[in-house]
């Protein structure tokens, strides 16, 4: 009989963790790996990937921030990147999930419904750009 409790118990504890990760995979947009900033997880990995690319994007002197909405998950992150670095004259771009934007570098002036073409493209909403300084 102790033996059924004790399983029962254990059962119960995995149970439990196994919930509280869909919880935070899935609606908290984290990782439980990511609570000790790890560099392991692909969200880490993503959050790096746009950290190094806005860095990159800063060195340029033409940018623009666009507003994106309908971005959910990091493949909708890369499929707006992705779009937005098919546009001939952006250099480098990176989009936020958290921020609902996108970034992109250009090597030359182009205009804002061409950007947002190549979002709607993709599936995105794009909504306002602004030009950064």
């Amino acid at each position: 009989m102790i033996a059924t409790v004790i399983l029962g118990v254990i059962i119960a504890v995995i149970f439990g963790i196994g919930i509280y990760n869909i919880y935070s995979n899935f609606f908290k947009g984290t990782s439980t790996c990511c609570k000790s900033e790890c560099s392991s997880c692909s969200m880490c990995k993503v959050q790096d990937n746009y950290k190094t690319r806005v860095e990159a994007i800063e060195k340029f002197k033409i940018k623009k921030t666009i507003d994106v909405d309908g971005m959910t998950c990091e493949n909708c992150t890369a499929a707006v990147t992705k779009a937005l670095e098919k546009v001939e004259g952006v250099v480098i771009a990176a989009a936020s999930v958290e921020k609902q934007s996108a970034q992109a570098a250009l090597d030359r002036e182009i205009a804002d419904d061409v950007l947002k073409d190549a979002i709607r493209k993709a599936g995105y909403n794009p909504g306002n750009i602004f030009v950064l300084n």
